[in-house]
């Protein structure tokens, strides 16, 4: 009977530690668990939005036929505050790309600001082009960034005064085309700060301009545009109020505020190749190394827990195989309902790293030493016989007189 007592407290343990874990892997992999609400709200006494964690806007329709003369040059203005330094996160986005995870976008690094932009060359292909301009940034200072371009390359503007330049081939028009997005790119890279205005030009602006919009942007709403032609969207943010922010050019690229946050291209199981072609020097980098780690040690735990119930409580043969076809399993599963929220990257790296991570909590657990620790730890609380109550039990009739008492065992 106590034995039978004391593996209905290890099985009890043991299945307890198993939704322990599972329940864990599933709060981390799928919090929080719903698409969250959009994080946007129009400033107080200023013109503006402000941006906050998972907060974005986009046109109501896509742009088209921004064309200057020969594709012979394009601008962009646009005033803003970031929230912190360091920070990071896609400012303003344009979806035409072919490749929705490289669209043309302006970019925080902490107090840099990088152009990121595209080219198809003869044969199809993406060639993805970007540069970056450093001591853009100070936390909650605006400034008034400006890019202009011309076939022979681009220039980057802060405050009205040149600030870098890029000699690669310049903007083309169909980069300025598709949805506009701000405080976002086309996929989950929000960033967070304040946007109180934004210009998009069919020409190049020269420097006389960009200094004299400059001048007109800081006091009054907008840029002088006296005896210029006028932009072909401009964006004022000083409505104060509802979900439109209105283009004052062209009524049918209105900005709107969704309810909720969004994202125009949730990756599903975005495969490990491309993470690598899109990062360079990811295994310089230290989120790179902490994401990786995270991956696998989540799922030690899971590897290690089932691997102990299906060897020792409901044995099953080739439990090792089981189990590491369980996390993979389980992995898939979270990877599939990370696609359905916003705030959440569905990969293939992922599946990996956790079925590596169960794999190793397999291992783990079949180490003798660990073993034995482990059994310590089963053994805390569960009751065993007491050798002070295991008295003997005499026969009731009473013994011949050559006849030795016997004991029970």
């Amino acid at each position: 009977m106590n034995n039978v007592n004391s593996d209905g407290a290890h099985a009890k343990m043991l299945s307890g530690s198993c939704l322990l874990v599972l329940g864990c892997i599933l709060v981390a992999g799928l919090w929080p668990f719903h698409t969250p609400h959009n994080a946007v709200s129009w400033l107080k006494n200023e013109d503006g939005l402000a941006f906050g964690r998972h907060g974005s806007v986009l046109s109501v329709n896509a742009f088209r036929n921004i064309r200057s003369a020969n594709d012979a040059g394009y601008s962009l203005e646009i005033r803003l505050t970031p929230e912190g330094i360091p920070g990071g996160g896609s400012i303003l986005a344009f979806d035409s790309s072919q490749d929705p995870r490289a669209p043309f976008l302006l970019r925080q690094y902490g107090t840099s600001i990088a152009v990121q932009r595209y080219m198809d060359d003869q044969q199809g292909h993406i060639n993805h082009l970007w540069f970056r301009v450093d001591h853009v940034f100070q936390a909650g200072k605006r400034v008034l960034v400006t890019v202009t371009s011309n076939k022979n390359g681009t220039l980057l503007y802060v405050n009205g005064a040149l600030a870098g330049a890029d000699s690669d081939a310049g903007i083309v028009g169909r980069e300025f085309t598709g949805r506009l997005v701000l405080a976002n790119s086309t996929v989950d890279d929000s960033w967070t700060g304040q946007i109180a205005g934004l210009a998009i030009y069919d020409r190049e602006l020269t420097p006389a301009q960009v200094s004299s919009h400059f001048q007109s942007w800081t006091p009054a709403h907008g840029p002088l545009l006296t005896g210029e032609q006028p932009p072909v969207a401009l964006y004022l943010f000083d409505e104060r109020g509802g979900s439109t922010v209105r283009n004052v050019v062209d009524p049918t690229t209105n900005l709107t505020i969704p309810a909720s946050y969004f994202v125009l291209h949730p990756a599903f199981l975005r495969s490990t190749r491309e993470v690598y072609a899109r990062s360079r020097g990811l295994g310089k980098s230290w989120s790179f190394w902490e994401d990786l780690g995270v991956n696998i040690g989540g799922f030690v735990p899971l590897g290690f827990a089932f691997y102990a119930y299906f060897s020792s409580v409901k044995r099953t043969g080739r439990a090792a195989l089981l189990v590491v076809t369980l996390g993979f399993f389980l992995s898939f599963a979270i990877e599939a309902l990370q696609w359905l929220l916003p705030t959440r990257d569905s990969g293939m790296t992922d599946l990996f790293t956790n079925t590596t991570g169960t794999a190793l909590g397999v291992l783990l657990h079949r180490s003798s030493t660990v073993q034995a620790l482990w059994t310590k730890v089963l053994n805390l609380g569960v009751p065993y016989p007491d050798a002070r109550l295991q008295r003997p039990v005499v026969e009731s009739h009473p013994p011949a007189q050559d006849e030795k008492l016997t004991f029970s065992a």
